[in-house]
């Protein structure tokens, strides 16, 4: 947005061949029509101001400078030449001084748009990017019609994801400039950021029809139907960009990303990083991410390898995410000494659970010290999912043998059940205030402050108990016993407000459909699954005579933790993918085949059927990602000789 006005009003004729030449991008005939002027009229306003012009247009901003400057001696009073000063101020890298330049010709006329402008670019050069928004609004009340401005108001609110703002801004600079390829995309994107997916689609589909070979419009495509949840729409649309422009980085990075969430994907996800590691070794965001594709593939040494490299070549804000991925890793692999340790990221991660909570209380955070902690208020804080909460709180009974008075908050559901804990605590749910206390700490860094590694992983379990009057009446609800009784869960609990966990929830599920085989004689199946998706799977498969295993649904009855500790109490086992269930059944004791996703979650590590939390676990892994064939054919020959047994 330079200004193109570069003389006064007062400009000799002659000069004005100059200008001329410099409006039509014959800057060598500008420059040679301006010296021979000077040498005649070395004290000339103009020319001197003309000449910083044409030093600003070759990015000579030290000879512009001198060239302003000589003008502003001979006359100080024209607001052009300061605003102009500032320009090569700004190209100098001397932004202090370039704002001390433009606010000179703003103050000798605050109407004069294009110091207005130049402000707001000098300002942007700063990252002060709100105080800039408030300049490029004034310069558009002199100057509405300008796209340019428009089309800059509306990129700087997106990037400081001020949505609204940058939606009513593009549609302002596409009101001016209706077929602006960069307007179209970036106004797509906005769209998209906003869920308004459908809309955005219909602008990137304009900048295709205007001009079919702009890859940047059709891998954005690709990119929205991406945020949509289509994930194969948006591979074929990433595929089709990439003829366009073949390696493009920006293309094989969306891709490489968009087919780690495709059944199948991983290998062509794993390429793509490859490729892009090839092109640019020093690029830690391409390390995270073969990092990530490895991971799925379980080749975890290669991914902490890979994260140990993205570690190295970012800075520690960047380093956060792979820092804390490689944690998980180092926990898969059973190197638990070092993975508690790396596990303590987590409270960088931007999506921490009680953030702000952490932060305030650093000082009281325990380290370990069990000295620090005798007969002290010690509040241990749930974290996570209810299975981590059910997992981890073995760990309770080592803070009651170090003598401190133990404060355990968990999650509201799990309340009713924990009145049940062996452990003396006083117990709370998180959705009550939290008292007075001396030192707290996170229940899932028991471990680490414990120094709890593989080999002392407490192996005593029954540290939550059923009711003994519900489990009653789960018996006399379930009736004579005429087979073995099998509990069925299929899918895990969705968290709306984690997304991040949403494509996991879809690894870790099983359509119930697929269980067909499982109708064994002998066995009795009861479902103890809850949830509106699950249960109506339930129903429609039982509505269209579905000849796999009758299963009894029991969900109007589960309407806690203590019921279902109840119902586990009367089965001889528990079938399940991996979700809070489990957990609570293998703390009671009761026999548990885990159906474990490929990539498995770090707690169940990697190779073992059997794991060191829970001694009634038996696990079913896939063998290859997204394989649950396999599993259950597996769990079905087991079952047959369970019937017999």
């Amino acid at each position: 947005m330079k200004n193109k006005n570069v003389l006064s009003k007062r400009a000799d004729g002659d000069l004005n061949l100059a200008v001329r030449s410099i409006n039509s991008g014959n800057i060598e005939e500008a420059e040679r029509l301006c010296i021979r002027f000077l040498e005649k009229n070395p004290h000339s306003f103009d020319a001197h101001q003309l000449m910083g012009s044409i030093c600003l247009c070759k990015e000579l901003f030290t000879e512009a400078l001198d060239f302003f400057d000589k003008a502003l001696k001979i006359n100080n009073t024209v607001p052009l030449a300061w605003s102009n000063r500032s320009l090569a101020l700004m190209g100098a890298g001397k932004f202090d001084d370039a704002i001390h330049s433009v606010d000179q010709a703003i103050t000798l006329d605050a109407r004069f748009a294009d110091a207005l402008i130049n402000k707001a670019n000098i300002l942007i050069k700063m990252e002060r990017i709100e105080e800039a928004l408030i300049y490029i609004d004034d310069y558009l009340i002199h100057k509405p019609n300008q796209y340019a401005a428009w089309l800059r108001k509306a990129n700087l609110h997106f990037l400081l994801k001020q949505l609204n703002f940058a939606i009513q801004a593009f549609r302002e600079a596409l009101r001016i400039e209706p077929n602006s390829i960069e307007g179209l995309i970036n106004f797509a994107l906005a769209l998209a950021e906003s869920e308004l997916y459908e809309e955005s689609l219909i602008y990137l589909d304009k900048v295709i029809k205007i001009n079919p070979n702009i890859y940047q419009a059709v891998l954005n495509v690709g990119v929205v139907y991406d945020k949509m949840g289509k994930f194969e729409k948006a591979r074929d649309y990433m595929q089709q960009a990439l003829k366009l422009k073949p390696n493009a980085p920006d293309i094989l990075l969306n891709l490489g990303i968009v087919c780690q969430k495709i059944e199948g994907g991983l290998d062509q996800s794993l390429n793509c990083f490859n490729e892009l590691i090839v092109q640019d070794s020093r690029n830690s965001i391409y390390y995270f991410n073969r990092g990530v594709t490895l991971d799925r593939l379980a080749m975890l040494d290669e991914a902490i390898a890979d994260y140990d490299k993205a570690i190295e070549l970012s800075d520690r804000v960047s380093s956060i995410q792979p820092s804390w991925n490689r944690a998980l890793s180092l926990l898969s692999n059973g190197e638990l000494k070092t993975g508690w340790q790396e596990y303590e990221n987590r409270f960088d991660l931007e999506q921490m659970e009680n953030r702000q909570f952490h932060d305030s209380n650093l000082h009281k955070r325990w380290n370990g010290d069990p000295s620090l902690i005798k007969n002290k208020r010690f509040f241990v804080l749930a974290e996570q999912g209810l299975g981590d909460t059910l997992q981890f709180s073995r760990y309770i009974k080592f803070l009651v043998q170090m003598e401190a008075q133990v404060i355990l908050m968990v999650q509201k559901p799990l309340l009713e059940l924990y009145q049940s804990l062996t452990y003396p605590v006083q117990l709370l749910h998180m959705e009550q205030p939290i008292p007075m206390f001396d030192y707290y700490c996170s229940m899932m860094s028991l471990p680490y402050l414990l120094r709890n590694f593989v080999d002392d992983i407490p192996q005593e379990i029954n540290y939550l108990k059923a009711d003994r009057i519900k489990v009653e009446n789960w018996k006399t609800r379930l009736g004579p016993k005429k087979a073995k009784r099998v509990g069925l869960i299929w899918s895990g609990g969705f968290r709306p407000g984690s997304p991040n966990l949403w494509l996991v929830n879809k690894r870790r599920n099983i359509e119930l459909s697929k269980l067909k085989s499982l109708r064994i004689e002998g066995i009795e199946f009861h479902s103890l699954q809850v949830g509106e998706l699950p249960e109506s799977e339930l129903l429609v498969l039982h509505l269209q005579n579905w000849d796999g295993p009758q299963i009894a649904n029991h969900s109007q009855y589960l309407v806690n933790f203590t019921e279902t500790a109840a119902l586990l109490e009367n089965l001889d086992l528990l079938i399940s993918v991996d979700t809070s269930t489990p957990h609570l059944a293998g703390v009671l004791g009761r026999p548990v085949w885990l159906l474990n996703r490929f990539d498995t979650c770090w707690r169940w590590m990697l190779q073992r059927s059997d794991t060191p939390w829970y001694p009634s676990f038996r696990i079913f892994r896939q063998k290859s990602p997204d394989d649950w064939d396999s599993v259950v054919s597996e769990v079905s020959k087991a079952l047959e000789d369970f019937s017999k047994s």
